[in-house]
C-alpha cells in the first residue's frame, strides 16, 4: 500500500473559501462521553483537502450536497449526496473538494485512544450509499445549542442523537438505502393495497431478493413490514385524533374495520377502542 500512495503527502488544508460550523468548547465534555473529539458541518471548496497516513482518529464523513472525491483502495471515487465515507483509525484515508464545486459535508471525528475496541471496526476506508439527513440535523442542533444557552440537558440529548445516528451508519449495509426509500413510499400511501410484486418492482429486484433483504434487516417478510408501518400509523392516529376507528382503518389500508381490529389486536394485544381509552 505504501508504494501505491507514495505520491500522497500528509495534508491538512481547509482553505480561505471553505466555511465551517464546528461544535465548540461548551459541548466538549458532553461529546467526550461518546468518544467524539470534534464534529461539525463544512461547506468545502478547493483547496480543501485531507490526507492522513496513520491517523489516531476514526471518522464519519457524510456528503449532504455537491460532490467531492474520496480515496478507496487506491482510487479516487466521487462522493455525492447520500454517500458516507467511513475511515477507521490507523488506515490511510484521503478526501478533497473538486474544483468549482461547493461540497457540503457533515463529519464526526472519534477519539480512538485508550479504547479496547475500535469504534469503526474496519481495516480500510469504506464508501457507503446511505442518506443521513438525521445525523446532519443532530450536528446542526448541537452546534446552535452550544452557541446559545448551552443547557446541559439539551447538549446531552443532541450528543446522544449524534452518536446514535453515527452507530446506525456504522452498522448499516449498502442495501439499506434501497429499503429506506421503499418504506418511505409505502408509508406515504398506507391505504394502497400493496403486493409483493409491486414492492419488488419499486426497488427493481425480484420478490425473493426483497424477501431475503427484509428478513436480514427486519426479521420479517415485506408484507409483514407493510403491516408494521400500518399498525404504527394507526397507533399514532388513535393517540392523537378523534376520528372513528372505521376512518382510521381506511387510512391505513383496511376496508373492513373488523379486519383492522383483528390485525391491530394481533399486533398490540389490545383492541383499537380499548387502546384509545387507555391512552
Amino acid at each position: 500500500m505504501a508504494e501505491n500512495h507514495i505520491h500522497l503527502r500528509e495534508t491538512h488544508i481547509i482553505g480561505l473559501h471553505t466555511r465551517e460550523y464546528i461544535v465548540g468548547e461548551r459541548a466538549r465534555s458532553t461529546l467526550e462521553r461518546h468518544s467524539i473529539a470534534l464534529t461539525g458541518i463544512s461547506y468545502a471548496q478547493t483547496p480543501f483537502a485531507f490526507v492522513r497516513h496513520h491517523p489516531s482518529i476514526s471518522q464519519i464523513l457524510v456528503s449532504l450536497a455537491g460532490t467531492g472525491e474520496v480515496l478507496i483502495n487506491g482510487e479516487w471515487l466521487n462522493c455525492g449526496p447520500g454517500q458516507v465515507y467511513l475511515t477507521p483509525a490507523t488506515a490511510l484515508h484521503a478526501y478533497h473538494a473538486r474544483a468549482n464545486e461547493n461540497w457540503k459535508i457533515g463529519w464526526i471525528i472519534f477519539n480512538e485512544e485508550q479504547r479496547a475496541h475500535p469504534i469503526i471496526p474496519l481495516e480500510r476506508p469504506l464508501l457507503l450509499s446511505n442518506e443521513a439527513p438525521e445525523l446532519a440535523m443532530a450536528i446542526e442542533g448541537l452546534y446552535h445549542e452550544s452557541l446559545g444557552k448551552a443547557e446541559e440537558t439539551l447538549l446531552s440529548q443532541w450528543a446522544f442523537l449524534i452518536d446514535a445516528y453515527a452507530q446506525r451508519l456504522i452498522r448499516q449495509q449498502p442495501e439499506d438505502r434501497r429499503l429506506v426509500a421503499l418504506w418511505k413510499q409505502v408509508d406515504a400511501r398506507l391505504a394502497h393495497a400493496w403486493s409483493n410484486r409491486e414492492l419488488a418492482d419499486l426497488v427493481g429486484m425480484s420478490c425473493e431478493h426483497l424477501r431475503r433483504l427484509c428478513q436480514q434487516q427486519y426479521g420479517c417478510s415485506p408484507i409483514k413490514r407493510v403491516t408494521t408501518l400500518r399498525m404504527q400509523r394507526a397507533m399514532a392516529l388513535l393517540n392523537s385524533e378523534s376520528a372513528s376507528i372505521e376512518v382510521i382503518a381506511l387510512r391505513v389500508g383496511y376496508e373492513n374495520p373488523f379486519a383492522f381490529s383483528t390485525a391491530f389486536k394481533r399486533y398490540t394485544g389490545t383492541a383499537p377502542s380499548l387502546y384509545r381509552k387507555q391512552r
